[in-house]
């Protein structure tokens, strides 16, 4: 199982929108390939909007979760990043909180989006 990355529970992570954004958990699902990111994004849906943060996506999958799986010698065949108004426990739903979800897969050390 993958720790922690680096620094990233301990401070903030710089996005294009400039939205606050901080590290929540990694989960690996060994038996579908799949990883997910969890990050608490406390102003979506007040003062970011999914137009808003859309780029964002991109730029942690790139410069977070990318180093970590290579770090930690993962290949996923799928990554799910999520950003929560609030963290709330995994597999939880909350009609009201919101949450934003983007899937990518790797190709050549690269995080590519899957458009669902």
């Amino acid at each position: 199982m993958l720790s922690t990355p680096v620094g990233l529970a301990a401070k903030g992570i710089e996005v294009p929108s400039g939205q606050p954004v901080s590290f929540i958990e990694f989960i690996s699902e060994e038996a579908t390939g799949t990883v997910r990111f969890r990050f608490l994004t406390p102003e979506i849906g007040t003062s970011f909007q999914y137009a808003d943060v859309a780029g964002d996506f991109q730029v942690v999958c790139d410069e977070l979760v990318m180093p970590a799986l290579v770090e930690a010698a993962l290949e996923p065949s799928q990554i799910v990043l999520s950003m929560s108004a609030v963290d709330i426990p995994f597999g939880e739903d909350n009609p009201d909180v919101l949450q934003f979800f983007e899937i990518f897969s790797l190709e050549n050390d690269t995080c590519i989006w899957e458009e669902f």
